[in-house]
């Protein structure tokens, strides 16, 4: 091994490779948008990462009198903030959540921080980076929904989730407080 590494270097070897090295390499990435995963009732969710503000455990909600707009479960502190919880779970008409699957259940604040929404999710596992040609198209039946809130599908090490629109998102959770 020592009489092979102590060999002289040839002048055409290193000229080779002088030159291979000179050349620019393509380090082509594949573009890759950051999404938090979240589980709201039995479907899950990728919302776009620079659309969250927060994500932080269960906060006391608190109801207003007289505000039982479908979708509107009322108001929380978060960070120092009072931030208007909305009920995504009942705004998209997803069947109830079972309590004993909601034991990892978390508070997501998005939007920004000047006007924020919280939603409660069942369950965040995180933040994935999925290559945007990896995101598929939505069926027909749901592309022309009213109210969706989707941009596309998106598989994730949990299942198939709903990318979220989150233009579309604020939205409807504006609607919910008119």
């Amino acid at each position: 091994m020592s009489r092979l590494l102590s060999r002289p270097a040839l002048a055409a070897t290193v000229a080779a490779a002088t030159k291979a090295s000179a050349q620019p390499r393509n380090l082509r990435r594949e573009a890759q948008s950051n999404l938090l995963l979240v589980r709201c009732a039995t479907e899950w969710f990728a919302l776009p990462a620079d659309c969250v503000v927060h994500v932080s455990r269960v906060a006391k909600v608190h109801m207003l009198p007289h505000r039982t707009k479908l979708g509107f479960r009322g108001m929380t502190a978060l960070s120092g903030a009072i931030v208007p919880v909305i009920d995504l779970a009942a705004l998209l008409g997803l069947a109830p959540t079972d309590p004993a699957r909601a034991r990892n259940a978390r508070m997501v604040t998005v939007g920004t921080a000047q006007a924020p929404f919280a939603f409660e999710a069942d369950e965040v596992p995180g933040v994935y980076a999925i290559a945007r040609s990896a995101i598929q198209p939505l069926p027909v039946t749901v592309e022309s929904a009213p109210g969706r809130i989707s941009a596309g599908i998106v598989t994730t090490p949990h299942g198939s989730a709903s990318l979220v629109d989150s233009e579309r998102l604020f939205a409807e959770f504006r609607r919910v407080l008119e």
